[in-house]
């Protein structure tokens, strides 16, 4: 079976989760910050570091004020990671964009033409809308002609079929990846050599294996 980055990784080569048991313990005011920096990289809205925030430091409160979100993703009092918070927030907002392993290029398109930072950089993704095309590959393409505007696609991994792709400036590219880390979570970038790996199909109508 092709590896994937969706599912959960079993190859040698795939990058290993934080262990946090690994290093000192941070106080919970510098995680609260760590956080608060993160969301403040991904959006200059506050009401993303608000929602990060209530999660982090009262669970119960963002489970009764998000319940719709918290029985999505199946959280329980004693398991809300503001990870997830920040996710959900991101794509309600349209500043990231969910999907299954399985989709295609086409869909991922459809998903960057509704974020208003794609839309006010004047970029064209009409060659990105391809359905024969595998996400993989939509996501290399996509970060071509998304470079000269100074914007790249991320994976917010989540260790599971599901695969949020984040729109990010590139300038604060290694910032968020570093406080991921930190927090014990990890970034993505898609490669040549991953979409190859996922044996996704690409532009030329050819399955990479």
């Amino acid at each position: 079976m092709a590896w994937n980055p969706f599912r959960r990784r079993s190859d040698p080569e795939a990058a290993p989760r934080p262990v946090s048991e690994n290093r000192p313990q941070a106080s919970d005011d510098a995680v609260a910050a760590r956080w608060r920096e993160l969301a403040a990289l991904l959006t200059p809205d506050a009401g993303l570091a608000e929602v990060v925030l209530l999660a982090h430091g009262s669970p119960a409160d963002y489970l009764r004020l998000h319940v719709a979100e918290a029985e999505n993703r199946g959280l329980e009092d004693d398991d809300v990671d503001p990870w997830f918070a920040l996710i959900d927030w991101l794509v309600e907002n349209e500043l990231a964009h969910e999907l299954d392993w399985k989709e295609n290029a086409a869909e991922l398109a459809w998903g960057l033409s509704r974020m208003s930072a794609v839309l006010s950089s004047g970029v064209d993704l009409q060659s990105v809308d391809d359905p024969d095309a595998h996400l993989t590959f939509g996501m290399l393409r996509a970060n071509e002609i998304l470079a000269p505007a100074g914007l790249e696609l991320v994976v917010f991994d989540i260790d599971s079929d599901s695969f949020p792709v984040v729109l990010v400036e590139t300038a604060t590219h290694d910032r968020i990846v570093a406080l991921a880390s930190e927090l014990g979570h990890r970034v993505d970038v898609m490669t040549i050599e991953r979409a190859r790996h996922e044996g996704g199909r690409d532009y030329t109508g050819e399955i990479e294996l």
